[in-house]
Order: C-alpha cells, then sequence, then structure tokens
C-alpha cells in the first residue's frame, strides 16, 4: 500500500467543510455511497445527513443487515434509500446487496458509526478516483489523539472501512461471506489484480467503539467476533497466496 501523500492537508479539509458541497466537474462518473449498518439508530441518520448535504454522491444507500432497533427507519428519514435483510447476514454481505442496488462506476464505502467527519474528508476520499489518479482509496483516522479507534488504524490502517473505489474492481470479488473481514478480503483481492491503494488522512475523524454502543461484555464480544472474522479472512488470503505460487 503506498504512504503517498495523498490528504488535503488539515486546514484545507476545514475550507472544504466550510463550503458544505464541495464543487464537481459537470461531467463526471456517478458516485454511490453504501453505508452497511446493523443497529445503528442514532447513529447513522447523521452519516447519511453528511452524504447528502455534502453534494457529492449521486445516491445514499444504507442496507439495514436486519438490525432490530430503528436503523433502517432513521436511515429512510434522514433521506436514503434503504434496503434490508430479513437476516443478519455480516457487513460483508451487507457491502453485496448494496453494492448489486447500483449501477454507479464509483462506489463509497462508510460505517454508519462515523463521528466528526466533514464534507472535506469525503472530498478528500473520492477525489482521487474521480479525477482517474487513482482506483482505490482508504480513509485512515489521524489527530485523535490516544483514542483506541485511533491507534488501532495506526497500527493496522488497512482495515479502514472507509473507502472509495472503482465499481469494476469487485466484479470477481468473491469473499461476500467475510463478514468483518471484508476490508482484508478486499485487500487481498485488490492485490492479485495489481492495484496499488493509497491512503488519506482524515484528521479529527473517527467513529464510535462497540463497547460504547453495546456495553462492555457484549461490546468486547462483538470486537471478538470482529477480530476473528478478520483474523480468518487474512489466513485465507495467506493461504491463497501460498498456493498461486
Amino acid at each position: 500500500m503506498s504512504r503517498e501523500v495523498l490528504h488535503r492537508g488539515e486546514e484545507e479539509q476545514a475550507d472544504s467543510a466550510k463550503a458544505q458541497q464541495p464543487s464537481r466537474p459537470a461531467l463526471r462518473q456517478a458516485v454511490c455511497c453504501i453505508i452497511p449498518a446493523y443497529e445503528e439508530a442514532g447513529r447513522v441518520a447523521k452519516v447519511v445527513e453528511l452524504a447528502l448535504v455534502s453534494g457529492l454522491f449521486d445516491e445514499v444507500v444504507v442496507v439495514d443487515d436486519a438490525s432490530r432497533d430503528r436503523t433502517g427507519r432513521e436511515a429512510e428519514q434522514a433521506g436514503a434509500r434503504v434496503l434490508r435483510h430479513s437476516e443478519n447476514q455480516g457487513k460483508a454481505a451487507a457491502l453485496r446487496t448494496g453494492m448489486q442496488a447500483t449501477s454507479a462506476p464509483v462506489l463509497c464505502l462508510l460505517d454508519a458509526d462515523l463521528v466528526n467527519v466533514n464534507a472535506g474528508h469525503l472530498h478528500a476520499l473520492i477525489e482521487p478516483v474521480l479525477s482517474g489518479r487513482q482506483r482505490s482509496v482508504i480513509a485512515v483516522f489521524r489527530g485523535g489523539g490516544l483514542k483506541p479507534t485511533t491507534l488501532a488504524q495506526q497500527i493496522a490502517p488497512m482495515i479502514s472501512g472507509q473507502r472509495c473505489l472503482l465499481r469494476e474492481l469487485l466484479d470477481d470479488f468473491e469473499d461476500w461471506d467475510s463478514g468483518y473481514g471484508v476490508e482484508t478480503a478486499l485487500n487481498a483481492h485488490l492485490k492479485t489484480k495489481g492495484v496499488e491503494q493509497v491512503m488519506v488522512e482524515w484528521y479529527g475523524a473517527s467513529h464510535i467503539m462497540k463497547e460504547q454502543k453495546r456495553g462492555l461484555l457484549l461490546g468486547a464480544a462483538m470486537r471478538t467476533k470482529m477480530f476473528f472474522e478478520i483474523t480468518v479472512a487474512w489466513f485465507k488470503a495467506r493461504i491463497g497466496g501460498f498456493l498461486s505460487i
């Protein structure tokens, strides 16, 4: 993964945020924002509203992965197109459902629990792809002090769920059963295709920890599940790479 500095910088992102709706070319590829969500009531609407107000996306799709709360209703009221799973299938499957529901050639993937994200951050993420300079871009949190979410992304930035990429890169992606390991599986997939991924840095941005959302015990259990699925995806990628040698 390239460590090339593609972020617009803290000051430039702030300036773009003030503009409310960053300028975009009159003729450009359509961009769909896909937000997988499971029991994100009280949080998902803010992410939807940000995506819509930014003016950067042609459509905003939320995939409600069989939430038992008001996640789908709140996303719908915020203005998103909502797709609902009848049973929980995991993050990867939710992303697949969102992708299959749009014909947009550019996809922007966002988590449903983001905080302190602005239009400048979103513009910095999708602009390198829209301009044709890059085919896949990953956003990582920076400037969040010692918050666990920020530290985790400093250690393993490649597992970030905030991405923008060309839809065609997913045409032959098969690991839609990888759950929380979808980013790891996607990284391996793009590597086999020779696609260089680059990072943009989102200063001040973060997301809400699972322990804050679910309580200490359930949150810890969900975090353990997440790391397990990431580890499985990593081993699967390693084995696949070894067998292809």
